[in-house]
């Protein structure tokens, strides 16, 4: 199947490109390439002209030329972030431009290619931003959902959830490690698992705005560990494991009784019921009950839904992983609990799919084998590891 076929099969529907650039013949078979593979595409020759369209039509995503006579793309970068938040940009740069195309990454730019233009990057580029992008909205979806629920909950920790509603804001648009749908699912399984294990209803509505924040630390994890598509090193392994410190820590010194919980999950959900997890070599019930519920289900999770490098375990199998680690890597207790309300889980499993993420041509002919439990995360547990759309992906 060719890269053009792929793309329009992979694409969202009727996505749509604004190209702005000032040569108009970069603007021509940038255009024509990607109207081939089915996007809807406009062009405008500066930054004037691309505001007016902008101000004007629905855009998705937009390629911006760095150096433009009359307004150059990386001073254009922040005003387009402020006025269309959820507008995705690729910039082009010539050879050379490494420096300014960094700087337009940290300014908010999902990707950029250099000059003369590879269609194949080309396409492949767009077909991962606006995957990126597709993420993204997930999630702010689901965290107006949270707000919403906010405020039909009980006013001893309606200020707290709120507290937590702005902090997944804040982590959700750093890193692309997780899905919406993922953090949600973890969300309403481990909830569910509380309150299964006599959690009141109070500490059960704090789990379910917690649990999701478990693997927030990654964001303080370099890019080139966080997004590498192979196996890491052992030093790169390491400094994996720190994202439960950089976890905890950032989730800490709050008053919030959520926040505190989320902490809570986010040092520990990684220690093992033998002892033999990290960071800290917790075992049995020194581990804290919420991580010992958060990590079961977190790896179930993991374990029944697509990943960029493998395809989903069959829910038998999964279940077989879980039951065998059972008073090894899990809390037995917790282990029978889940076990009783699966049914439910399994429930929310289902109401709650990924829309947008399959594994690539690699992970579906992949090796990797059902009972390497170990080679199912990067993270090192059967856990937390999703698909990534890299959000800077350098054609």
């Amino acid at each position: 199947m060719s890269i053009l076929m792929k793309s329009q099969a992979k694409k969202p529907p009727q996505a749509r490109v604004l190209i702005i650039d000032d040569e108009h013949a970069v603007r021509d078979v940038v255009r024509r390439a990607l109207e081939r593979a089915g996007y809807a595409c406009a062009v405008a020759a500066d930054t004037a002209e691309a505001w007016t369209h902008l101000q004007n039509h629905p855009v998705d995503l937009i390629t911006l030329d760095i150096d433009m006579p009359g307004g150059s793309g990386l001073s254009f970068l922040p005003n387009l972030q402020r006025e269309f938040p959820d507008l995705a940009a690729i910039m082009l740069t010539a050879i050379g431009e490494l420096d300014k195309a960094i700087e337009a990454l940290t300014n908010g730019a999902h990707g950029f290619l250099t000059k003369p233009v590879d269609f194949a990057d080309l396409l492949q580029c767009v077909e991962k931003t606006l995957k990126h992008r597709e993420s993204i909205l997930q999630k702010n979806h689901y965290i107006r959902q949270l707000e919403k629920n906010a405020f039909t909950q009980d006013d001893s920790i309606r200020s707290t959830d709120q507290q937590t509603v702005r902090l997944l804001v804040q982590a959700s648009l750093y890193r692309d490690e997780e899905t919406g749908s993922h953090v949600q699912r973890v969300g309403e399984s481990s909830a569910l698992l509380a309150s299964a294990m006599g959690w009141s209803r109070e500490s059960t509505a704090r789990m379910r705005l917690a649990a999701p924040l478990h693997d927030v630390g990654k964001l303080g994890v370099p890019d080139g560990i966080l997004q590498k598509p192979g196996k890491l090193t052992t030093d790169e392994f390491q400094l994996m494991k720190m994202h439960v410190a950089i976890g905890g820590r950032l989730l800490s010194g709050c008053e919030s009784p959520t926040l505190k919980l989320a902490s809570e999950i986010a040092l520990n959900h990684h220690e093992r019921w033998d002892g033999k997890g990290y960071l800290n070599g917790l075992s049995g019930t020194s581990i804290p009950h919420s991580a010992r519920i958060v990590s079961v289900v977190d790896v179930f999770d993991a374990l029944t839904h697509d990943r960029v490098y493998r395809r989903a375990f069959p829910v038998d199998e999964a279940i077989k992983i879980v039951r065998e680690g059972s008073g090894s890597q899990f809390d037995p207790e917790v282990v029978h609990a889940f076990l009783d309300v699966l049914p439910l889980i399994l429930e929310v499993d289902s109401g709650v799919q990924d829309e947008f993420c399959s594994p690539s041509d690699d992970a579906t002919n992949s090796s990797t084998s059902t009972r390497d439990v170990s080679r199912v995360s990067r993270d090192g547990s059967a856990a937390s590891n999703v698909f990534r759309c890299t959000p800077a992906y350098i054609g």
